[in-house]
C-alpha cells in the first residue's frame, strides 16, 4: 500500500525534472538562434562597408571607367 504513492511521488519528481530540461533546451536553442541573426546582420554590415564589393553596380562603373581611361 504505501509503495504505490512512493511510486507515483517518484514519477511526479521526475516528470518535472524531464520538464524543467526540456525548458532549458528550448532556451539555449533560441538564444543560438539569436546568436546566428545576429552573426548574419553583422555580415551584412561589413559586406555594405566594403568600398566597392566584387559584383556590385559600383565596382562594375569603376571597372568601365578604368577600361576607357586606357
Amino acid at each position: 500500500m504505501l509503495s504505490v504513492p512512493l511510486f507515483a511521488r517518484a514519477q511526479e519528481r521526475e516528470k518535472k525534472e524531464n520538464d524543467d530540461k526540456r525548458e532549458e533546451k528550448k532556451e539555449e536553442a533560441e538564444e543560438k538562434k539569436d546568436e546566428a541573426k545576429d552573426k548574419a546582420e553583422d555580415a551584412v554590415d561589413d559586406r555594405d562597408k566594403v568600398v566597392d564589393g566584387p559584383g556590385t553596380d559600383r565596382s562594375q562603373d569603376r571597372r568601365q571607367d578604368r577600361r576607357r581611361d586606357q
